[in-house]
């Protein structure tokens, strides 16, 4: 058995429908789980969807008075992460994986991996690469003819190929769109190209870069407040310099107490020094003063041209902005739009005859394509019925047909699966015709045809022996064996044939606690599990000739 499979390893459940605690640890390979009708065994798997995504009822709630908690706990190998590098983020060292949902009564819940929080979203991600029931209800993707081609493909080795195929066609899809919108665009075309003609016009004249805008603004600034700039100026250097006691006279006569200070205590020097300093900055910042007052001249035919620049500003950013890289966008897109429509006839015929290079290479890959899904529905067809045969369906017929469609995201083949189960019957659409029980078991054909490119590696069976008997449990508990060595699989099972191939068997009985009903799981070794298949076989009484055909079977399965 390989070991180094994803696997569960166990589950808790507490407080959830007839469940009041209850802990159970998984083993690689085959696990069988049996039990009396109504026991809980499908509780205990409804328990498991919920922990990996499904959506919990109320009424699932045991005691509304107690929080719900759900666990299941995976141990992942190295192909499952290489597979699936989202869940790295989640991991510690051990490469072990805990979901934990929480349900209280008010309807608020928890969702933890490895103590993140994570969305119901990501948890379903996760759970649904992590885990593939196969019960009454869940055949779905085998019922769905849209999921049949992903099926076939599976088999087909055409990754990169369709990867191809599809980057040409996603090409494709978005010149198509164009093409659309060019052919809703000529109806309206002439009154686009005025308006613009008229944007584009309008936004012509400016220089739609922020500095310069910044630099024009200032500039109106200064203009439009020459004369409270001039008073402001001439104040300032009237304080300077005029007057007895301007700030140079002030200055000057502090020199000459500083030269007499400085003849008496030399040690004082170094205030001359800063004084002399103080005297070049006022000589400096009033040569400055004097130069800014002297550019403060007013130019009327300056001011109007720059005030009705900054007003052009104002305008484009109330159409177009509210800022200048706003405005200067607008001006590329309508550039470039109304370049392409003024040369709309040329810019049709190029894209037609684009759309008409990339068709060309569609159907050479699709037709390649199809080419390699014809030879694996050949293969999937005799592995199938195969499969089938041994699975109980006598004279069954199985095809995979194709039809050819028009260009799609994944070719031009329609895949669906066909199937004739009894002697006589013409082949029908799989929807058509099999049971529950009968669908489980195609999926476990499926399962079998397809196991190198399903990457799932926990396999959870309900209902898969419905309408089989005793010498068809074999078989399929052969199957499922078989399954087993490269996948952990879980089989709820009412017959002993399918439960003496599994590796370890669990089972499920409900008991009366505190005046309520609970259910349980123990896992069964030596005498007890032997007991458990007789009972299986022959009712609750086990008698010693069902005990030795017990004994025997599970011998033989074994061996």
């Amino acid at each position: 058995m390989n070991r180094d499979l994803a696997m569960l390893t166990s589950i808790t459940i507490k407080n959830f429908a007839l469940i009041e605690d209850l802990s159970v640890d998984f083993e690689s390979g085959f696990n069988a789980i049996s039990g009396e009708t109504g026991a809980g065994k499908s509780i205990i798997i409804d328990a498991l969807r919920i922990a990996l995504g499904e959506r919990i009822d109320s009424s699932q709630v045991r005691d509304t008075s107690v929080p719900c908690v759900l666990e299941a706990v995976f141990q992942l190998s190295a192909d499952f992460l290489n597979a699936n590098e989202n869940v790295r983020e989640f991991l510690t060292a051990e490469n072990e994986l805990m979901i934990n949902r929480i349900f209280t009564a008010d309807g608020k819940g928890k969702i933890k991996i490895n103590g993140l929080a994570v969305t119901l979203a990501q948890l379903k991600a996760i759970g649904d690469k992590l885990v593939d029931f196969h019960g009454p209800h869940d055949h779905q993707a085998l019922l769905s003819q849209e999921s049949h081609i992903g099926m076939l493909d599976s088999l087909s080795g055409i990754d990169g190929l369709l990867a191809e195929y599809k980057d040409i066609f996603s090409r494709r899809t978005v010149l198509k769109a164009k093409l659309a919108g060019m052919q809703n665009d000529a109806r309206t075309r002439e009154r686009e190209l005025d308006l613009l003609g008229h944007q584009i016009k309008e936004l012509s004249p400016l220089e739609l870069n922020p500095a310069r805008y910044e630099e024009y603004l200032s500039q109106q600034a200064r203009i439009n407040n020459t004369q409270e700039l001039s008073g402001c100026v001439g104040e300032m250097i009237n304080l300077l310099q005029e007057g007895d006691i301007s700030v140079t006279a002030g200055l000057m006569k502090v020199s000459a107490l500083m030269k007499k200070l400085n003849r008496i205590d030399e040690s004082t020097a170094s205030l001359s020094q800063e004084l002399g300093a103080a005297q070049e900055a006022a000589d400096s910042v009033l040569n400055k003063l004097q130069e800014y007052i002297n550019s403060l001249e007013f130019d009327p035919e300056r001011a109007a041209k720059i005030n009705e620049l900054c007003d052009s500003y104002a305008d484009a950013l109330r159409k177009f902005g509210p800022k200048i890289e706003d405005a200067a966008l607008f001006f590329q897109k309508a550039r470039e739009r109304f370049y392409f429509l003024n040369d709309f006839e040329h810019n049709d015929r190029q894209i037609r005859d684009d759309i008409a290079q990339l068709e060309e290479k569609l159907t050479a890959i699709a037709g390649q394509l199809s080419d390699k899904r014809a030879k694996a529905a050949k293969i999937l067809k005799k592995t199938i019925e195969k499969e089938l045969l041994e699975l109980g369906f006598t004279k069954v017929l199985f095809d995979c047909r194709m039809t050819r469609a028009d260009f799609k995201d994944d070719g031009f083949d329609d895949v669906e699966f066909y199937i004739s189960p009894n002697p006589g019957e013409p082949l029908k659409p799989l929807a058509d015709i099999i049971s529950s029980g009968e669908s489980a078991r195609v999926m476990l054909a499926l399962k079998k045809a397809l196991i190198k490119a399903d990457s799932v590696p926990v396999l959870i069976f309900d209902e898969i022996d419905a309408q089989i008997g005793g010498r068809l449990g074999l078989v399929t508990g052969g199957k499922l064996k078989e399954l087993s060595r490269v996948r952990q699989v879980l089989v709820i099972t009412h017959l002993a044939q399918i439960a003496s191939f599994a590796g370890v068997h669990y089972k499920v009985f409900k008991k009366v606690k505190a005046g309520r009903t609970v259910t349980g799981i123990e896992a069964l070794n030596g005498e007890a599990r032997i007991k458990e298949l007789a009972q299986m076989m022959g009712g609750s009484h086990e008698s010693g000739v069902s005990l030795k055909h017990a004994q025997e079977m599970f011998a033989q399965a074994q061996g």
